[in-house]
């Protein structure tokens, strides 16, 4: 299960830390499919702050998350929105801070 509180504390204000977390919980709760195709639509469709800041929340529920199946497919996850995003931006732009 994912420790939000812990992964939101670096993410800003509860309220909009909340908004990321629900977004990453939508995307375990569907299948691989469904899931790719929201990730990729969320970095095409967001202001720059926003994937900056979904970079590092996904980045921090991946490397806090314990139960294995749920790890995996965020790995999953991240691996194609770093591509989406290079995809987007034309270039590697880095993990968060």
């Amino acid at each position: 299960m994912v420790d939000w509180q812990r992964i939101l504390q670096g993410a800003g204000e509860t309220a909009q830390g909340m908004a990321y977390a629900m977004t990453v919980n939508r995307w375990l709760q569907l299948d691989d499919q469904s899931a790719f195709s929201e990730v990729v639509d969320y970095v095409n469709g967001s202001a720059v702050g926003e994937v900056d800041t979904m970079d590092a929340v996904l980045l921090q529920a991946t490397a806090t998350n314990f139960d294995l199946d749920e790890r995996r497919r965020l790995v999953k996850f991240y691996a194609l929105f770093k591509t989406a995003e290079y995809n987007r931006f034309g270039q590697f732009r880095g993990f968060p801070a």
